[in-house]
């Protein structure tokens, strides 16, 4: 019998948690970021989803040297 093969698939859209997981930060920076237009967000009802190529950017637009 042919065994089955799990391809990964990256995650695109990250959940305020998520995000705030893959940033090391809280909510209320996050919040900031988005009220300061600093980083896109989406809204699908009451939750919020950001696109995880645009949290890249943002951490690449900030380098520091």
């Amino acid at each position: 019998m042919k065994q089955a093969t799990v391809t990964q698939i990256e995650k695109i859209w990250l959940s305020n948690k998520e995000a705030q997981v893959y940033l090391g930060v809280g909510m209320d920076f996050l919040k900031n970021l988005r009220s300061s237009g600093r980083i896109s967000f989406f809204k699908v009802g009451t939750t919020v989803f950001y696109r995880k190529r645009d949290i890249d950017k943002l951490i690449e637009k900030n380098r520091v040297c």
